[in-house]
């Protein structure tokens, strides 16, 4: 997939997961069903993973460089990084603290909504000043993954946010 490619799936998987997130009834928005998350910190989970995407890809390309470093290892394809991703959650991978939502509050939902909105559009914009080299050459730790080109990362975020939409149609299915 090219930058463009990345960017319409990013924005078509997002808008999905917001669209369905704000169709939900307050009930089902706060439902959970033997301690899985609510839809509610599945939103709050998917803006605190996104944030600091967002803040990398503000990063001077130099400071990407001298901060997490480069590889001459092609990029694996979107599938083969799900197929990974999946395996190490298949093997017990969960979310480091730092991700894991605390409650999230009704009247959140839609601040939060927005915020991921526009941190989607700015993730966007800002693909588009990296070459396709960088997004290749350039990485970023994952915290089950490792040392991910921004392209790997990329897509692990097109993936993530539908697996997290899955997880929370899932719980309100158990109601």
């Amino acid at each position: 997939m090219n930058k463009q490619e990345i960017g319409e799936l990013l924005t078509k998987n997002y808008q999905s997961f917001i669209n369905y997130i704000n169709d939900l009834t307050p009930q089902e928005y706060a439902f959970s069903y033997q301690q899985k998350w609510s839809a509610a910190q599945q939103l709050e989970h998917i803006v605190s993973c996104v944030k600091p995407l967002v803040q990398v890809f503000s990063m001077d390309k130099l400071a990407i460089e001298q901060n997490f470093g480069v590889t001459d290892k092609p990029s694996r394809s979107y599938d083969v990084l799900i197929k990974d991703y999946s395996e190490k959650l298949d093997r017990g991978g969960k979310a480091p603290n730092r991700y894991v939502p605390e409650t999230v509050l009704p009247e959140q939902r839609k601040e939060l909504s927005n915020t991921l909105k526009k941190m989607i559009i700015e993730l966007c914009t800002k693909i588009e000043t990296f070459t396709e080299q960088e997004l290749d050459t350039l990485c970023i730790p994952h915290p089950l993954l490792g040392n991910l080109t921004l392209r790997e990362m990329l897509y692990n975020a097109a993936y993530h946010v539908q697996h997290h939409e899955e997880l929370a149609k899932q719980n309100i299915n158990e109601r």
